[in-house]
């Protein structure tokens, strides 16, 4: 999966290629939380951003397996 900005404006968030899937990333007290949804669904939190593409993909590889 591909992955690009949400927009120019915001570096916080990305978004998959085919659009179902994002990542935003989130800090608190210097610590960096990493949120993946799709969708308005959470699926996982990460403490890194590839730990969260690796949420996405495994989800979106659960879900062409039940299909």
């Amino acid at each position: 999966m591909k992955w690009r900005l949400k927009d120019k404006a915001n570096d916080r968030c990305i978004v998959s290629d085919c659009g179902e899937y994002r990542i935003s990333k989130f800090t608190c007290g210097g610590v960096d939380l990493f949120l993946t949804y799709r969708g308005s669904s959470e699926i996982g939190t990460a403490e890194n951003g590839n730990q969260a593409r690796r949420i996405a993909e495994q989800h979106k590889a659960r879900r062409a397996a039940q299909q």
